[in-house]
């Protein structure tokens, strides 16, 4: 059976050489293959270039997202010890909106579509607000 695949194998490539397609296909199959290629190279531009636009907004960015969670650290430990109960309404809120802003920074750096220029401080802003929700309405006893 093996040597019958063989040759059936080579019959095909001295069919298509015959034919002057090349032993691997026809010339459709290469510019096929060289849009892809150009497409992969335009989109791995894209992602380096939306991560080169996130880290010129995210380094000062850096300080507010740490003063948030500072923050809301200091209310949580004010709300350990005085007559206020944390909400865990609130705290699921900070969750989702934390996980929602991830997916869509995780949206914004691969899809190939023109984004505002306000997109990454604008999700900087929320990931900050969304920590700040987390961290100051976290449980009194973990």
């Amino acid at each position: 059976m093996e040597k019958s695949l063989a040759s059936d194998f080579r019959s095909f490539i001295i069919d298509a050489q015959s034919t002057g397609q090349g032993p691997f296909g026809s010339s459709d199959l290469s510019a096929w293959a060289q849009g892809r290629i150009v497409a992969t190279w335009l989109w791995i531009g894209l992602v380096a270039y939306r991560l080169q636009v996130l880290m010129g907004w995210l380094v000062p960015g850096i300080p507010l997202v740490m003063a948030a969670y500072s923050d809301g650290q200091l209310v949580r430990e004010i709300r350990k010890y005085s007559f206020v109960a944390q909400s865990p309404i609130r705290h699921s809120l900070g969750v989702r909106v934390l996980w929602a802003v991830l997916v869509g920074l995780a949206v914004w750096m691969i899809v190939p579509l023109p984004m505002p220029s306000l997109l990454p401080p604008l999700l900087i802003v929320s990931i900050s607000y969304a920590l700040w929700l987390w961290v100051s309405n976290l449980q009194k006893r973990l």
